[in-house]
């Protein structure tokens, strides 16, 4: 749920950004609802926080044509590293997210870690698998369904949902973007909820991502 005084900060720091003539930084909203049986079980909004190294290193490299610098990842390098762990230095290539596809390294995801957030995180921390086995959710696809442009602000929306027919209760306590290259991934956000959520067996949870760039300082 949001909290009052960090977006009372927040409207702080957009306002200082329209003072300098700067668009601020791009804006997470997490939208998590839960339906059994019809029923809508759970309703929660978040704001996301946590864009990852891969997600800073990819708008430098697509904003400046710096050259990549693969030898490492982390401070002091323009690289890239894949949900493998493998260093990569092709970031300005991927695309923000794949259409249509039900696989696990493409668009939203979701797990059941609740590691605190580090910008060095290159995957979440226990991705939960596309199944109907024990602790597994059924992903449908995902992708960007729809943007708008209004009162000088652009919202992307993405949308993803996840049927719980693993015959048990499943607890999502992160969820985060992956982008894709080919058949590879690479984290750009990850949040770790609070509250967390709760979806039962027979379940579906419908998960939401609004990010927003606020223009008004420029056009």
């Amino acid at each position: 749920m949001l909290d009052p005084r960090e977006e009372a900060k927040f409207d702080e720091l957009k306002g200082m950004f329209r003072d300098l003539k700067l668009p601020p930084p791009p804006e997470i909203f997490i939208g998590l609802q839960v339906h059994k049986d019809g029923e809508l079980i759970f309703d929660d909004k978040q704001r996301g926080h946590s864009w990852t190294r891969n997600f800073y290193n990819y708008k430098c490299l697509i904003g400046t044509n710096a050259g990549y610098t693969n030898v490492n990842f982390g401070t002091g390098y323009l690289s890239g590293k894949n949900n493998e762990g493998s260093v990569i230095s092709y970031l300005r290539n991927i695309e923000a997210l794949t259409t249509g596809s039900v696989a696990t390294t493409y668009g939203i995801v979701v797990g059941t870690s609740d590691t605190a957030f580090n910008v060095e995180q290159y995957a979440l921390g226990a991705l939960i698998a596309h199944g109907t086995g024990a602790g597994q959710l059924t992903y449908q696809a995902s992708g960007f369904n729809s943007k708008a442009y209004a009162l000088k602000v652009w919202t992307a929306t993405s949308k993803r949902i996840f049927n719980n027919n693993s015959g048990g209760d499943i607890t999502v306590k992160e969820i985060g973007l992956y982008s894709a290259y080919y058949s590879l991934a690479y984290l750009t956000e990850r949040s770790v909820l609070s509250p967390t959520v709760l979806v039962p067996d027979g379940a579906q949870l419908t998960a939401t991502y609004e990010i927003s760039m606020d223009f008004s300082s420029i056009d």
